[in-house]
């Protein structure tokens, strides 16, 4: 590298953004670490004093970066975080869906406010410890890729869709090409670093164990509504306190009684049921997502599917995080206006509870293509 480039280093305070920050520094970047403030933490909404964006990272983040020898800075998003990610969840259940907050926060956070903050630091790039890859452009003019991780365990581009070409050529992910337990962990031990053997964290970092119910119900000051748990006949099998407890494809816990396992296949918050079926009821095999963002060059990919019309574009589907890339067939689903008036998913062999609210990522092998939220489920 012929000029030091200055990159601004998200710092969870966790183990991975440690050895990124670590692996950076070595290769010669200039560096400053940057910790988001997320939420109030623990005196706030009892959340564990480690959970992600709370003082704790804050104080640890600066620890590390104290031991590399560079600036740390500790940025107050909580407005933003608040806006762009919990009203969002909150919004999400109370219409029936299941949200998914991670991507959000990428989006609006790590690569928005914080890339926006990068800027005014007069910074290059920002850098986040997260297990996937940016493939630079092959040649002049050709397009930036982002990349499945080498860690099949950790691996995490599913949840970084909305990196766009824009992005892309602003971000760094030096832990792409490596694995945690074999060569994460072991460079952190190596460098004595407070976050070394700090487990992973679970869940959701704003809502207390996880019980985004109980989350609710605190922010609104009053216990969710009770309702009918009812078959896909409409005949009553008993009674919930409060459909947002219930997700799609939810087996365990639904306080109904039966001789065959049931499913929560449906969840109707305007006459407030919840409706359960067998595995057979969760079964789909198209989906239409909007609110589509490409990874890939936009016009490239609209032209291509254009082309492809509706017999669609061969891709691979995710829509859980860890999940195998499922085979599929991706098109406009409305031909007149493009990926603004939705994107179908065909998919070649039905998928089990497809959810609306979350993520579905496409991929081109291993190359992010581009995303969206599920609207519809057909």
């Amino acid at each position: 590298m012929t000029a030091r480039k200055r990159v601004l280093v998200a710092m969870s305070g966790g183990v991975d953004s440690s050895v990124t920050a670590y692996l950076l520094k070595r290769q010669g970047y200039d560096c400053v670490g940057a910790t988001m403030l997320l939420h109030d933490g623990p005196a706030a909404d009892g959340l564990d004093t480690g959970a992600c964006g709370s003082t704790r990272d804050a104080d640890d983040a600066a620890s590390v970066a104290r031991a590399l020898g560079f600036e740390h800075h500790v940025l107050d998003l909580r407005a933003t975080f608040e806006r762009c990610v919990v009203d969002k969840f909150v919004r999400t259940y109370e219409a029936g869906r299941t949200p998914n907050p991670c991507c959000d926060c990428n989006r609006h956070l790590k690569f928005g406010a914080l890339l926006d903050h990068a800027r005014e630091l007069g910074c290059d790039f920002v850098a986040t410890g997260h297990y996937a890859q940016v493939a630079p452009p092959a040649r002049p003019g050709a397009a930036w890729r982002l990349v499945k991780g080498a860690d099949a365990a950790k691996e995490q581009s599913y949840v970084l869709y909305a990196l766009t070409q824009q992005h892309l050529a602003h971000v760094l992910l030096p832990l792409g090409p490596l694995a945690k337990d074999r060569d994460v962990r072991r460079i952190a031990r190596e460098q004595g670093f407070v976050s070394a053997e700090k487990p992973d964290s679970q869940g959701i970092c704003f809502v207390p164990g996880n019980d985004f119910a109980s989350f609710i119900e605190r922010r609104h000051g009053r216990p969710l509504p009770e309702g009918n748990i009812v078959d896909t006949h409409g005949a009553v099998l008993g009674h919930h306190r409060g459909a947002l407890r219930y997700t799609i494809g939810q087996r365990k816990g639904l306080g109904v009684a039966a001789a065959h396992p049931l499913y929560v296949c449906g969840i109707d918050i305007g006459r407030n049921t919840v409706t359960l079926g067998s595995v057979d009821d969760l079964m789909a095999d198209e989906l239409v997502a909007d609110d589509w963002v490409w990874s890939a060059p936009a016009a490239a990919m609209e032209e291509r599917l254009r082309d492809a019309k509706d017999a669609g574009l061969a891709v691979g589907a995710k829509i859980r995080y860890h999940q195998p890339d499922q085979a599929a067939r991706l098109s406009f689903a409305d031909s007149d206006t493009g990926a603004s008036g939705g994107v179908r998913v065909r998919f070649e062999i039905p998928q089990r509870g497809i959810a609306p609210g979350q993520a579905v990522v496409v991929y081109d092998g291993d190359t992010v293509l581009g995303g969206g939220t599920v609207r519809d489920v057909r």
